[in-house]
């Protein structure tokens, strides 16, 4: 990247690599919701296409939107106006290939770790002893290979949030959405995982969005970072991240990396 060329798109965020169909198109994305004062105004015309295969970080303060907008594109909530599509079909309401990965690891307790990734399968009522040797792949590629008849009490939270991941892609989604799964883990476990998503993306090319308050983390992982505006959030900016991968740890001392950090610090007030 040169010095001192500014990393920010245009705020319509529409750039897809190759002037090629979008994977997954926002098109003027608003959700309100009542409350007891009158409507509560969440995000504002948000329109973004995200090509095939891209990691992208949604980022912005808290009480932004984020987690409703990530919400919206899997189905789980409906927009006020607007719509998403993922291959041009509408997004109405959750669908299998759209993998989703909660703040919490949210596995249940009474289940081993083999048995909670299987769980998807089970749902979706398709044959367990199909893709059991695909949820032990899995694992083996997080290296968690030893604990499939681990409980979860019986692991740590980086471990958690493994077998949370592995759950999401076990039926193999096109689109991965990830809710700050790290955000309640330590700094070191959570630059571990960060290497480990990165691992995964790799190798499974799935469209992944991350929702993010961290800035570092979120140009660390991404090739585009989404700059949402405090509540009603809108599409305040989109930063291409044009940065060598695989990605390192010591990248984040780079002169680019810390430039672009900064860059959006600023944006960010």
């Amino acid at each position: 990247m040169e010095p001192g060329r500014s990393t920010i798109e245009a705020a319509s965020g529409q750039a897809v690599a190759g002037g090629s169909a979008p994977k997954i198109r926002l098109d003027d994305v608003s959700k309100s919701f009542q409350a007891a004062g009158g409507a509560l105004e969440a995000l504002r015309n948000i329109s973004l296409d995200i090509a095939d295969g891209e990691f992208v970080s949604i980022l912005g303060e808290s009480g932004c939107g984020k987690t409703t907008l990530l919400r919206i594109v899997a189905g789980l909530v409906p927009p006020s106006r607007g719509g998403v599509a993922v291959d041009g079909t509408p997004v109405l309401a959750p669908r299998r290939d759209l993998g989703f990965v909660f703040q919490q690891s949210v596995l249940l307790d009474w289940r081993t770790v083999l048995d909670n990734v299987l769980l998807p399968v089970e749902i979706h009522g398709l044959s367990r002893k199909a893709y059991e040797e695909e949820a032990r792949s899995l694992l083996r590629f997080v290296g968690l290979e030893d604990f499939e008849t681990y409980y979860p009490v019986q692991l740590s939270g980086g471990m958690q949030q493994r077998v949370s991941i592995v759950r999401a892609l076990i039926l193999k989604p096109a689109v991965l959405l990830m809710d700050e799964p790290f955000g309640a883990l330590d700094a070191i476990t959570r630059e571990q995982l960060n290497l480990e998503l990165l691992k995964i993306w790799r190798r499974h090319r799935n469209t992944s969005v991350f929702v993010t308050h961290d800035i570092a983390e979120a140009v660390f992982l991404s090739d585009r970072v989404v700059l949402l505006s405090p509540r009603p959030g809108t599409l305040q900016a989109v930063y291409p991240i044009d940065l060598p991968r695989p990605r390192l740890l010591d990248h984040r001392y780079d002169e680019d990396f810390v430039r672009i950090c900064r860059e959006i610090k600023g944006a960010m007030g």
